[in-house]
């Protein structure tokens, strides 16, 4: 993947250049930071699931619903947190979130991205609705979105990578006409994530704080991105584990790791890793007993916190160096 972000990031940088088609029809309005007027046609890449797709925009949008905890982060970096008319409640939570009080300002919020209900999104007014493809909600929710005459903007990927990041903040910003600030946007997390002299340190097992106990992060996730590019390696893979799931003392145990990473999903702290760093055994492990153990807030390590991943990197590099 890194050998390909140079070509990616020079691409996306001649973005505003580029991203619109062209039209005989006499423009609607004009984009926010200098790119091309409304109306536009975003071209969406395919991903592994989803065929490429043109999503079309009659003006610059001004009510966005963002369903997703990244796509709502992104809307907000790109200095377009006032036209957010729905956004999923944990987007206001500050472990998550580099915009927790104008997240919290939203006039609408979605309790979860697996129970969104249509009628209410469409109630909310948006012009612009923009999510993943997780939990169904493209087939689902976005389907309906769409039969009601509403753009909505299916990201291609699941945010795994720093090239997913890229791509997405692009096309978030190509959509509501911010592509000179979307470019720098992606100048700033290339530059700062990908360290190519990174090499392979400690084997890092990476633990977050979900429904009440702990989880391992596993399989596609993208903190374990940042941790590979802090120079350090994913002890999970020992374990096997495609995605990431509940995890038990015996697992840590067969996952034998150097270092163990703590991510704080909910502003709790360590608390819910109590039980089992404090099992006998973990104790005894040599990550935990010479303490070993570093927590960070999930913006630092997870997609959606964009520019705090950067500083989330960088604190991993300092402590496996350590």
């Amino acid at each position: 993947m890194r050998h390909r972000l140079p070509v990616l990031l020079a691409l996306l940088l001649t973005l505003g250049a580029c991203s619109s088609t062209a039209s005989s029809e006499p423009a609607a309005s004009v984009a926010g930071d200098g790119a091309a007027a409304f109306p536009r046609a975003v071209q969406v890449p395919a991903g592994r699931e989803l065929a490429a797709d043109e999503v079309t925009l009659e003006a610059e949008p001004e009510r966005v619903a963002a369903l997703t905890y990244e796509t709502a982060a992104v809307v907000a970096e790109l200095g377009a947190a006032d036209r957010l008319v729905m956004v999923p409640e944990q987007a206001s939570n500050p472990a998550l979130s580099n915009h927790a009080q104008e997240m919290a300002a939203v006039e609408h919020h979605v309790t979860s991205e697996s129970s969104i209900d249509a009628e209410a999104v469409i109630a909310a007014g948006p012009d612009l609705v923009v999510l993943n493809d997780r939990h169904g909600l493209e087939a689902g929710v976005g389907r309906v979105l769409e039969g009601a005459g509403i753009p909505v903007l299916v990201l291609p990927n699941t945010w795994a990578s720093v090239e997913d990041m890229t791509t997405n903040i692009a096309l978030v910003g190509e959509a509501l006409g911010v592509e000179d600030t979307a470019s720098t946007l992606v100048q700033d997390v290339t530059t700062g994530l990908v360290d190519e002299s990174a090499g392979d340190g400690p084997r890092v097992l990476v633990l977050s704080n979900q429904a009440g106990r702990p989880f391992v992060t596993a399989g596609g996730a993208f903190p374990l991105e940042v941790l590979r590019l802090a120079g350090a390696q994913d002890a999970s893979e020992t374990l096997g584990m495609v995605r990431t799931g509940p995890i038990s003392a015996e697992q840590v145990l067969a996952a034998e790791p150097d270092r163990i990473l703590l991510v704080d999903m909910n502003g709790s702290g360590d608390s819910i890793f109590r039980p089992l760093l404090d099992n006998a055994a973990v104790a005894a492990l040599p990550a935990v007993a010479e303490h070993e153990v570093l927590l960070l807030e999930g913006r630092e390590v997870q997609a959606l916190g964009l520019t705090a991943t950067v500083e989330g990197r960088d604190r991993i590099a300092q402590w496996i160096a350590g």
